[in-house]
């Protein structure tokens, strides 16, 4: 073989393993560019939002008490809110890539500072602001890149590639918490994890930056209906679809519940986690190690028990699948308290959240009409979501003003009370939907079906 046909020879072969890749994950012509460059993307930034839970539980929690866990949550809850519902008012109309590419920028501005703060002054409210920006941070900027996907891939093709997209999020996940892991082995100190934090985002932006021509290029235009109304138009019909269908409300009362049960089985792993590690150093170590085995567990339960469990069993299994699995570690934690039992318990709440529950859920909006998805599911997700927080801080907070020694104990026996409110609320969720389906079949309506909704294919665990 002559020199100049090697790199021919590589490069054919680098083509055919390209083609073969493509006909194994059903990449389709002129798709490839687009989901290589969201799944590279989503790995940056499950990565960097990794990197940053991993500081900031183990920043809190080393030099806070657990019984300062409660006004964390309502404080995220309420300020997470606002921050997000005034962000999506003002960047509506404006260029999603161009947006993405300034919020990139104004986090890298925020690692820095927060890494000035943190290493040479480290005053305790930089804690809390540290805990509270990384809530909103996790929040905004993957769903800032789930919408930039549903703008480039159609339905059909987001059905065919979004699990694809979910993966790379996943390993990059995986990545960055194992890669901690190794870190700290080498004594590097736990701060300096902002820097690879900006180190991601900027290879992100960099990213965004240049494939913002071709990504332009292929955008799916999507009407997105409501989103253009006058906030006081989208209220008043928010309370209008929340008034005519008992549906909706089931759907608002199942998401609130579980959003409760899941802030306070946080609570519960996170007092067990202080338990045993004192030091910052020490929870680094061991939220490395959490972060990175719930990235496998949720792309376990994402590529494998999700298609089998709904597919095979159907839908009134997949409701019951979380409630279920929470309330069996719900009572391990109470028969035998131990960080372990805590710590799978939240990891069954992250995974299968983030998978099983995420998708039913997604079925049982699919019996609504597509027009009164978009108006109600951003409020569902915002409002009712960050109200479920803030019950869940209050109620802990109650207990632990009135019972000091002993709240911790209390709080276990108000989670199992609440998961048995979230089964009995299922069978009623499931006949809402049937019943739900039914009058829009009859009516004629488009459903929501058709829509290829982010959230399916989350791929941030809290």
């Amino acid at each position: 073989m002559t020199r100049g046909q090697a790199p021919l020879r590589g490069a054919g072969l680098c083509k055919q393993t390209l083609r073969m890749a493509s006909r194994l994950l059903d990449i389709r012509s002129g798709e490839a560019y687009r989901v290589g460059v969201v799944a590279f993307l989503l790995f940056f930034l499950i990565a960097a939002n990794t990197l940053i839970k991993i500081l900031r539980d183990s920043i809190f929690l080393g030099q806070h008490s657990v019984s300062e866990l409660p006004y964390l949550y309502i404080l995220v809850a309420f300020l997470a809110g606002v921050i997000i519902a005034t962000y999506t008012k003002y960047t509506a109309n404006l260029s999603l890539i161009r947006v993405i590419i300034a919020t990139n920028a104004i986090i890298i501005s925020n690692v820095v500072f927060f890494w000035i703060v943190l290493t040479y002054f480290d005053p305790g409210w930089s804690h809390y602001a540290f805990y509270i920006w990384s809530a909103i941070v996790n929040a905004v900027a993957v769903a800032q890149l789930w919408t930039l996907a549903n703008h480039i891939f159609t339905p059909e093709e987001g059905k065919r590639s979004f699990g694809i997209l979910t993966a790379g999020g996943t390993i990059g996940g995986v990545a960055a918490a194992f890669g901690v892991k190794w870190s700290l082995h080498l004594s590097l100190e736990s701060n300096h994890l902002l820097w690879c934090t900006g180190v991601l985002y900027t290879a992100a932006s960099v990213l965004v930056f240049a494939a913002e021509r071709r990504l332009k290029e292929t955008i799916y235009k999507r009407d997105f209906g409501t989103g253009q109304k006058p906030a006081e138009a989208r209220a008043s019909s928010i309370r209008q679809l929340l008034a005519r269908s008992a549906h909706l409300k089931l759907i608002a009362a199942v998401i609130l519940v579980s959003v409760v049960v899941s802030t306070m089985i946080d609570f519960q792993f996170k007092t067990s986690a202080k338990e045993i590690y004192a030091s910052r150093q020490a929870l680094a170590g061991f939220f490395s190690s959490y972060y990175g085995w719930l990235s496998v567990a949720t792309f376990f339960a994402q590529i494998v028990l999700t298609g089998k469990i709904l597919t095979v069993f159907g839908l009134r299994p997949g409701l019951y699948v979380t409630p279920g699995a929470l309330l069996t570690g719900s009572l391990a934690i109470m028969i035998w308290p131990s960080l372990l039992a805590a710590a799978l318990t939240r990891m069954a709440d992250a995974s299968l959240r983030n998978s099983i529950h995420r998708s039913s859920m997604e079925i049982v909006y699919m019996a609504l009409p597509a027009q009164a998805t978009k108006t109600i599911k951003t409020f569902l997700d915002v409002v009712v979501e960050r109200t479920g927080d803030a019950i869940a801080g209050f109620i802990i907070l109650l207990y632990s003003l009135f019972s000091l020694n002993a709240y911790v104990a209390y709080v276990h026996f108000i989670c199992v009370a609440l998961i048995f409110v979230w089964i009995l609320l299922t069978p009623l969720l499931r006949m809402g939907y049937e019943k739900a389906r039914a009058k829009l079949e009859a009516s004629g309506v488009p459903d929501s079906s058709h829509s290829c909704d982010s959230s399916l294919s989350s791929s941030s665990q809290s």
